[in-house]
């Protein structure tokens, strides 16, 4: 069984992110996940599994070597966790760039305005689950120039992806 959910929550706007970090781990858990998108694409996929104005769920596919490049989620706060495979997470912290890997069943929760870029260094294909309350409006793409990040643009959802 696939983990769609019917779209609409009344009277929930907001979500902790601990909520959300729970949310991914719940949807994680389907066994189904995998196929639903290609991990033998050169690139990475994804599919959204889920939406309302208030949440948003997406599944990823991580080719080996793939990133997403620096970003942040505009005032959307998330969670992510790896279902399979093992992520590296670069996030930008008081002007240095902070790793952190996660393994299968290992994720994370961030705020609004968090800055990250998200590899799959493993030698094998990996898949995540992401959540994000208010669903995802757009995202800061930057560029990393002489330890300095830099805004290069915003994709905006519904025109990039």
């Amino acid at each position: 069984m696939t983990a769609i959910t019917t779209a609409g929550t009344p009277g929930i706007n907001r979500f902790t992110r601990s909520q959300l970090l729970r949310t991914a781990a719940l949807f994680a858990t389907d066994p189904d996940l995998e196929r639903l998108v290609d991990l033998d694409a050169p690139e990475r996929t994804w599919k959204r599994l889920d939406a309302t104005d208030h949440l948003e769920i997406w599944l990823i596919g991580w080719p080996v070597g793939t990133s997403t490049g620096w970003h942040d989620h505009l005032d959307s706060e998330g969670a992510f966790l790896t279902v399979k495979g093992t992520l590296a997470e670069h996030s930008w912290s008081q002007r240095t760039a902070h790793e952190r890997l996660l393994t299968e069943g290992e994720g994370r929760s961030f705020g609004s305005h968090h800055v990250h870029d998200v590899h799959n260094l493993g030698d094998t294909p990996a898949l995540s689950v992401h959540v994000y309350s208010p669903a995802l409006r757009g995202m800061t793409r930057y560029a990393l120039l002489d330890g300095t990040l830099h805004a290069t643009g915003v994709e905006k959802a519904g025109e990039q992806w």
